[in-house]
């Protein structure tokens, strides 16, 4: 169905056209079109974490940039300047968004400019009803929650530093205040990440997001760098031995690689920015280490990154030979793996 009229003129009032003219394009099967900015912003609030997840460069302590939360300020020029295309906003990168005491205020400024919102997090920081009608308040349209195991001592293998019973009662939490406030949003979404040591719980962690009263209970399955010089070890350690609850599969020999072909497309090159805490734009999520920096929004416009021509080069790479791409190679995205690129 072409996009109604009714919506047409919803983004029209909200100066959304390119939103509008890229569901078109998409129709058309145009949609390699670069428009002159992203369409989706992901924006990471801060790249400093509470918790110790092997997986994640900064909670295994090999985060290459400096601990740094980005400023309101910041974030606004980010998104002022983009917000005329940008229909979704994805606040998180590699650190904990909640530990930025500017979240709550960044949400509000991009809901109001009509961004539809998505946040994830730890769940560790949702320890009072007051704290989480705020979050109702604000905005904010989803909310994901990761709760990587059914009970403490399994979460705490994958999961480091993080309390259950505090994850759990923040879910309950949230939902009061969803609930005392009369409010459909944020969507609350329980996010479990599946592992060798949790796919046993998977019934029970079922149960629980019904107990909870979650409106989506979602499954990912677990990604690390095969770049890492650990990758083996680990996968040997996390990877589940069900094919299809894994991204990887394992030779004869033991040794792990990612499902499924590398393809020269990616959609997130020509729709999504991604902008690090110290407002240097990489071209992916999955670009742990920002090995392929683009430019920097705090010293340039958000339009003038975007168009430049390392990146306009990179998208090219990417379409021609992804392949030769350390990074790309490495990336499960589009490769027909079990995951969820946000």
């Amino acid at each position: 169905m072409w996009p109604s009229m009714r919506r047409f003129l919803v983004l029209c009032r909200m100066k959304k056209f390119g939103v509008f003219l890229y569901k078109i394009c998409d129709r058309l099967g145009l949609a390699k079109i670069i428009f002159p900015l992203p369409l989706e912003l992901m924006i990471e609030p801060s790249n400093v974490c509470n918790a110790r997840c092997p997986t994640c460069p900064t909670g295994a302590g090999k985060m290459n940039r400096p601990g740094r939360m980005m400023t309101f300020q910041e974030f606004r020029r980010i998104v002022d300047q983009a917000g005329a295309y940008g229909g979704a906003l994805f606040l998180w990168g590699y650190g904990e968004p909640f530990l930025n005491k500017d979240l709550l205020l960044m949400i509000q400024h991009a809901s109001s400019g009509g961004m539809h919102v998505v946040t994830s997090t730890n769940g560790q920081f949702f320890k009072s009803l007051e704290f989480c009608s705020e979050i109702v308040r604000s905005g904010l349209d989803e909310l994901i929650i990761s709760l990587d195991g059914a009970d403490q001592q399994t979460l705490s293998k994958f999961r480091v530093d993080c309390q259950f019973d505090d994850i759990v009662q923040g879910f309950r939490f949230m939902h009061a205040a969803r609930t005392e406030l009369n409010s459909m949003t944020p969507k609350i979404i329980l996010q479990f990440i599946v592992t060798r040591h949790n796919v046993h719980q998977i019934e029970r962690i079922k149960q629980i997001a019904k107990d909870l009263h979650v409106d989506t209970y979602f499954e990912k399955t677990v990604w690390m760098d095969a770049n890492d010089p650990g990758f083996q070890s680990m996968a040997k350690e996390l990877v589940p031995d069900d094919p299809a609850r894994s991204r990887f599969f394992a030779a004869e020999d033991g040794h792990f690689s990612l499902k499924g072909e590398v393809r020269n497309h990616c959609a997130q090159v020509s729709r999504r920015i991604v902008v690090n805490s110290d407002g240097s734009v990489v071209p992916c999520c999955y670009d742990l280490y920002s090995k392929y920096i683009m430019g920097n929004v705090f010293n340039e416009s958000v339009e003038a990154v975007w168009n430049n021509e390392q990146y306009r080069a990179f998208r090219q790479q990417v379409s021609r030979d992804k392949k030769s791409l350390t990074m790309c190679r490495e990336c499960p995205s589009g490769r027909g793996s079990a995951d969820k690129v946000w």
